[in-house]
C-alpha cells in the first residue's frame, strides 16, 4: 500500500519537474536548473522517509527556492494555531486570537515546541515564496500558524497541540499549550474586532472593504484606503474615485492620502484613470499635497500602481520598504498535481519598471515603521508624520 502511494507522489513530483520549468516565464532567472532537479531528485529517492505531509512541505520548498513571490504551492492545510501573528520589529507577536485564547494576545513569540524563534524563521524562510525582506515579514507569520508546515519543518511532532514559547507585556516569560482551529475558526479571527473602532487608526478600521475614504475635517485632509485592486459589490472603484474627486474639486480638501500599505494587488487597471486624474489636477499633484504610504503588504499591482503614482505625480511615499519588487515576474496563472491535486502558482509575464534589476522594494521617500509599542498603543506613524508635514506646510 505505502509504495502505491510512494508510486502516486513520484507521478506528481516529476510532473512538477516538468510542468513548473514548462509554463513558467523563466524559472531559472534566480536559481540554477541543476539546483532545482537536484533537489527533485533528493525528494524522489526518500519518498519512502516521509508522510504526505512532509512530501508536501519539500514541495512547498522546491518551489519557494525559484525567489519568484508569485510562484507558490496553495498549501492545503487544515490545522492553525488559534493566532494571527505579526512581525514587527521586536519581534513576532501574538495580534489576535480566537476567544479562549484572548489572554496570549499581544504576547511576544520566544519559541515552539522549545525551538528558538530564530530557528524557527530560519525554517520557514524555506517554504515561504518571496523576493525581498519586505515581503519574508509579510508573509512568514502567515506560514507559521500552519501547524502541518511547523510539522513538516520538524518543528513540532504533531499538528493537533502546539507549545509556545511566549513573553508578555510585561516582560514574563511562560509556555502555553494550545489545540489547533479549522480555517474556519482561523478566519473568524480579528486583531480589531473587539476594539472601539473609533479607537483604531484609519489603516486599522474597516479591514472588509477594498477601498473606503475619510475626511479629516480639522486638517481639511482626504485620506483614501486602497486596500485591494478589486471591486466591491456595494460600489464600484470608479464611482469611489469620482465621489473623491468631487471632494477636491470642492473646497474641503487640500491633501489627499492614499493608504495602499495593506494592498496586496489584484488588478492595476482599475486605479489607472484615477492616477491619470491626479497628474493634471495641480490643486492636489504638488509639494506638500500628495502623500502615498506603502508597506510589506504593497505587492503586484498595487505596486505597480504605486510606482504609476510616484513617475507621474509630485507624491511623497511614506511608510515601508514594499513587498513587490519593481521588476519581477508576475501574472499569476496555475495547474494542479495529477494525483494529490494540490495547485501550484507559477509567473507567466515579465514586468519591467525599471532599468536595474538589482533593486529589491519601492523605497519610500520617507521610512516610517510602525512597531508594536505603535500599535498596542493605536498610533499611526505614517499618518502623523504626514499630518504634521502638511500642518507645517501650511504656515
Amino acid at each position: 500500500m505505502d509504495e502505491v502511494r510512494i508510486e502516486k507522489w513520484r507521478k506528481d513530483i516529476d510532473q512538477l519537474a516538468e510542468s513548473l520549468p514548462e509554463k513558467h516565464k523563466n524559472l531559472f532567472y534566480k536559481t540554477k536548473d541543476k539546483a532545482f532537479y537536484n533537489k527533485i531528485d533528493r525528494l524522489k529517492k526518500n519518498l519512502h522517509m516521509f508522510d504526505d505531509v512532509e512530501i508536501l512541505v519539500n514541495i512547498t520548498k522546491i518551489v519557494a527556492s525559484a525567489r519568484d513571490a508569485h510562484t507558490s504551492v496553495i498549501f492545503p492545510a487544515r490545522s492553525f494555531l488559534p493566532f494571527k501573528f505579526y512581525w514587527f520589529e521586536e519581534g513576532i507577536f501574538i495580534v489576535a486570537g480566537t476567544p479562549e485564547h484572548g489572554d496570549l494576545v499581544n504576547s511576544r513569540l520566544e519559541g515552539v515546541n522549545g525551538m528558538p524563534v530564530e530557528e524557527i524563521i530560519s525554517r520557514l524562510r524555506k517554504v515561504v515564496s518571496y523576493e525581498n525582506e519586505s515581503f519574508l515579514k509579510s508573509q512568514l507569520p502567515h506560514y507559521l500558524s500552519i501547524a502541518e508546515v511547523l510539522y513538516g519543518l520538524e518543528i513540532v511532532d504533531e499538528t493537533s497541540l502546539v507549545e509556545l514559547d511566549l513573553k508578555g507585556v510585561a516582560g514574563d516569560a511562560f509556555r502555553a499549550v494550545v489545540p489547533t482551529v479549522s480555517i474556519k475558526e482561523l478566519n473568524a479571527i480579528s486583531a480589531d474586532n473587539n476594539e472601539d473602532f473609533g479607537k483604531l487608526p484609519l489603516y486599522r478600521r474597516n479591514a472588509e472593504r477594498k477601498y473606503w475614504s475619510y475626511l479629516i475635517e480639522e486638517n481639511k485632509t482626504l485620506y483614501f484606503n486602497y486596500n485591494s485592486c478589486r471591486e466591491m459589490d456595494d460600489i464600484s472603484l470608479a464611482d469611489s474615485t469620482d465621489g473623491i474627486i468631487d471632494m477636491i474639486e470642492g473646497a474641503a480638501v487640500e491633501c489627499l492620502i492614499i493608504d495602499m500599505r495593506n494592498n496586496l494587488g489584484g488588478n492595476s487597471t482599475l486605479l489607472e484613470p484615477f492616477i491619470e486624474w491626479l497628474k493634471n489636477c495641480g490643486k492636489i499633484n504638488k509639494e506638500g499635497a500628495l502623500y502615498v504610504i506603502i508597506g510589506r503588504d504593497t505587492f503586484s499591482s498595487a505596486l505597480l500602481n504605486a510606482y504609476a503614482i510616484k513617475n507621474k505625480t509630485k507624491a511623497v511615499l511614506v511608510g515601508e520598504p514594499s513587498g513587490g519588487k519593481p521588476n519581477c515576474y508576475g501574472e499569476v496563472e496555475s495547474f494542479k498535481l495529477g494525483n494529490s491535486k494540490v495547485k501550484i502558482c507559477y509567473s507567466s509575464k515579465y514586468y519591467k519598471l525599471i532599468k536595474s534589476d538589482r533593486v529589491m522594494s519601492l523605497f519610500p521617500d520617507v521610512e516610517r515603521l510602525v512597531t508594536f509599542k505603535d500599535y498596542i498603543e493605536m498610533r499611526d506613524p505614517c499618518l502623523d508624520y504626514i499630518l504634521q508635514t502638511a500642518a507645517k506646510g501650511k504656515k
